[in-house]
């Protein structure tokens, strides 16, 4: 049974030895391996997602409930955009699915900043500048983009946005994924609990207020910990089984993960 946020660390400092036992094979990964945009994919998201807790961690220890729970809402979104990238990935056994999730990433996040531009020149009142001339000279600059049309890419934005990622993963659990049930049922659910925190909604406000007593306030700190604590480590975990298929020596760090997250709550 875990009690304090230090016992969370000394795992967390276990964990860690996994992290930096693997990152020798990353240049061979996104460089040599039959599933690069995969790794590349899985790779960002064990370094982002552990940045995130180790944040959720600092946050935590100085009582600052009400950002720990800004950035676990942000790890909880991370969670889910890497088990759709994992879900589709182990159906199809190759980075099709990765490639085009990462190009759309690229591209849509692209045209939100072209996006944003359009708006900052309406609201200062400079000359507004057509989406589709700003479209045209991004195309410009990469020249990849060229074989997609701004409606095209606009559509498959909506595809991949978390809301739809979402829908996808509840619909996979149904069919399997047991080591997942309940938790990612009950992680989306938090998600959108949480979506006052980021937003600065009331709700945010009237829940922080639940937890003034330094009891509660230090059970719930424990239990957001605990939850980041088995997230990031998941993703490590999952990430270590794909590559073990191309890399044996990822068997041992995927046992060895699996086993320090056993000893969570």
């Amino acid at each position: 049974m875990i009690e304090t946020i230090e016992e969370l660390r000394d795992i967390d400092d276990e964990i860690f030895i996994t992290i930096k036992g693997s990152t020798q094979f990353i240049n061979w990964f996104l460089k040599e391996s039959p599933i690069p945009k995969t790794s590349e994919l899985f790779w960002m998201y064990i370094t982002s997602t552990n940045f995130i807790k180790n944040s959720i961690f600092d946050c935590a220890e100085n009582e600052d409930i009400y950002s720990v729970k800004i950035l676990f809402r942000s790890l909880i979104e991370h969670f889910l955009r890497f088990n759709y990238i994992f879900f589709k990935y182990t159906s199809v056994k190759n980075d099709s699915e990765s490639y085009k999730y990462y190009l759309i990433l690229d591209l849509s996040e692209n045209l939100k900043y072209l996006k944003s531009i359009k708006s900052a020149n309406s609201i200062f009142g400079e000359d507004e500048m057509r989406l589709d001339k700003l479209w045209d000279e991004l195309c410009e600059k990469f020249p990849k983009y060229k074989t997609y049309n701004k409606k095209e890419i606009e559509t498959w934005t909506k595809d991949y946005s978390i809301k739809n990622i979402i829908d996808f993963i509840q619909n996979k659990l149904p069919g399997g994924n047991d080591e997942f049930n309940p938790f990612l049922p009950s992680i989306i659910l938090e998600y959108s609990d949480l979506s006052s925190f980021v937003h600065g909604g009331i709700f945010a406000y009237k829940n922080n207020m639940n937890f003034i007593e330094n009891e509660k306030r230090q059970k719930e700190l424990l239990r957001i910990t605990n939850l980041a604590l088995f997230t990031s480590s998941s993703i490590k975990k999952l990430s270590y089984l794909i590559f073990s298929q191309y890399k044996t020596e990822f068997a041992d760090f995927y046992i060895k993960t699996d086993r320090l997250i056993k000893k969570l709550n």
